[in-house]
């Protein structure tokens, strides 16, 4: 038998160990890119975005894809308070979440680094909902599209975080319930 030569036994582990990181990457690391749209109310939603239908059940939420771009958004409901007329919204990344419903949602940005002076952002960021302050980097938000996270609401933030050059924060978009438990279970 012929006697591999060094030089192709260190390209076979290259070509092993290159494989081997694409496999993790899909696997764990690749988020998937798509757009939620979020129905928190006890009624069915019939939303249309650019004539195409989409019917919502209570407290569920639905998984679309969407281009970059202006959108037309309308919802019909038998709840008349939640019945919207056409209203336009923009997407310009590739996630984020429509409000059809105009609710509140809480996006939370987790500080994390070596860099990142956490006391300074518990100390100096803070919101009030309902009477409650709550410390740290915490937007309230009603609009019916927002963009401005990294996880979405079907995402929990992980026990690790990678680090990112140009971010200090990974924001969340929670539910308001969602968000008071997890404010509770981690800050109280």
């Amino acid at each position: 038998m012929k006697k591999l030569s060094p030089n192709f036994i260190g390209f076979l582990i290259a070509l092993v160990v290159s494989a081997l990181s694409l496999v993790v990457y899909f696997q764990f690391i690749q988020r998937e890119s798509y757009y939620l749209i979020d129905n928190p109310t006890k009624a069915t939603l019939n939303v249309t975005i650019d004539q195409n239908k989409y019917i919502v059940p209570p407290s569920q939420d639905l998984k679309i894809n969407l281009d970059k771009g202006q959108h037309t958004l309308e919802v019909a409901s038998e709840v008349d308070s939640l019945n919207f007329p056409a209203s336009t919204f923009e997407v310009k990344r590739v996630r984020g979440m429509i409000n059809p419903t105009r609710s509140v949602y809480f996006i939370y940005g987790l500080p994390y680094g070596p860099m990142v002076d956490k006391d300074s952002i518990f100390g100096k960021l803070k919101a009030t909902y309902q009477g409650k302050t709550y410390l740290g980097d915490v937007k309230i938000d009603s609009t019916i599209y927002n963009e401005d996270f990294y996880y979405n609401l079907d995402e929990d933030f992980p026990a690790f975080t990678r680090k990112s050059e140009n971010d200090t924060l990974r924001k969340k978009i929670f539910r308001v319930g969602d968000f008071k438990q997890f404010y509770f279970e981690n800050f109280e």
